[in-house]
């Protein structure tokens, strides 16, 4: 049966609809399998165990696993169509098709809605977090021999989470955890912080900052579930060291960390929240560069670090440092979380910085400091 006869029929079979939808299940597959294989080799080139093929096998297994299944059932359908004898579905056949005027339409909006709604899904990890690992800045870090390194194993997920601590053992002093922004990693982090004199600031407390899944040492996959899953765990692990001061803990988030950092301060009784940068919720964040996100089209947000309902549980007044020139997180977003907090200790506006210079400006040093000697 030739396709001029399928299309007097003018209809198509179930199996040559279904195998159409799988090969391009196939496509989008394999291509967000290459992601992850991506991701791999940034975040993982410290740890290989194994020949590194079998290592990124090993990594994007779950992917690995779906894209077979997929292709495997794939070759099962296009065969059972061949035997039967019917050709290839094809997209222009459906403009060729006149038995019912909006069927075209329909079917190649709904393609293209499908597609596009996987994609947008698939590539939020992508725009939202950047996992890397700088060899440079581990390998002069274990030249120093200043601070500590941390391995926090969680046992649930069976993951490692590693870092940098710049730490008294011998005394017990107020605590600050960072989390930070989407492209650092606490080697790199520590490694600037050291050549800027960073930590003269902070003499008086112990200062831990461990990788999100998928930065720097930590095994895992990134996404905001694992980063919520790691920052308790971490919390819960620095809570308990003997040279940590328990009623004096500060969280301190940084651009994406800020929802991180939020989320913990609604969880756990802490001394104090900084926020640098910080936003109300991802949506928000999309919705700034691209004003599509609403309504309906608001459930394609799939991570979500929602500071807006964390904001309503914490108990502390935070500190939050914003910038009316940070083209990343725009300034209403930081002024619009400042409003769903109980109560907020200074909102305050600094001039002329973009997103990634923050830390370079002394007053937004000295506000911090402020914020840590209140009683």
């Amino acid at each position: 049966m030739n396709s001029l006869k399928i299309m007097k029929l003018k209809t198509f079979k179930t199996l040559q609809i279904v195998e159409y939808i799988l090969k391009i299940f196939v496509w989008m597959i394999f291509i967000y399998w290459g992601y992850q294989l991506y991701l791999s080799m940034l975040s993982y080139d410290e740890v290989y165990r194994a020949p590194w093929y079998i290592e990124l096998l090993m990594m994007t297994r779950l992917w690995a696993i779906i894209y077979v299944s997929i292709l495997v059932l794939y070759h099962i359908i296009k065969t059972i169509r061949k035997q039967k004898g019917l050709p290839k579905f094809r997209i222009r056949y459906l403009f060729k098709m006149n038995h019912h005027p909006y069927m075209k339409i329909v079917f190649v909006l709904l393609i293209v809605l499908i597609t596009l709604s996987f994609l947008i899904i698939k590539a939020q990890p992508l725009l939202l977090y950047h996992p890397n690992h700088s060899t440079f800045a581990y390998e002069k870090l274990m030249e120093l021999d200043l601070y500590e390194t941390y391995q926090i194993e969680d046992v649930d997920s069976n993951l490692t989470y590693q870092g940098f601590g710049k730490i008294n053992q011998e005394k017990i002093l107020p605590t600050i955890i960072y989390f930070a922004g989407n492209g650092e990693s606490s080697a790199q982090t520590f490694y600037r912080m050291y050549k800027e004199h960073f930590f003269t600031h902070f003499e008086d407390y112990q200062f831990i900052m461990i990788d999100y899944p998928g930065y720097g040492l930590s095994d895992g996959k990134t996404n905001d579930d694992a980063m919520i899953q790691m920052s308790e765990k971490v919390y819960e692990y620095v809570s308990n060291l003997d040279y940590v001061d328990q009623n004096n803990i500060y969280v301190y988030g940084y651009s994406i960390g800020t929802g991180v950092a939020t989320y913990i301060a609604s969880q756990y009784d802490i001394k104090g929240l900084i926020l640098i940068a910080p936003y109300s919720n991802i949506t928000d964040i999309f919705n700034a560069h691209l004003p599509m996100f609403k309504g309906i089209l608001s459930k394609l947000v799939v991570e979500e670090f929602d500071s807006m309902t964390y904001a309503k549980d914490v108990d502390v007044s935070p500190l939050i440092i914003a910038s009316k020139t940070d083209m990343t997180i725009p300034f209403e977003l930081s002024e619009k979380l400042s409003f769903a907090f109980d109560d907020l200790y200074e909102f305050y506006v600094v001039d002329h910085t973009a997103h990634n210079e923050f830390l370079d400006k002394e007053d937004v040093i000295l506000k911090i400091v402020e914020y840590l000697e209140l009683p």
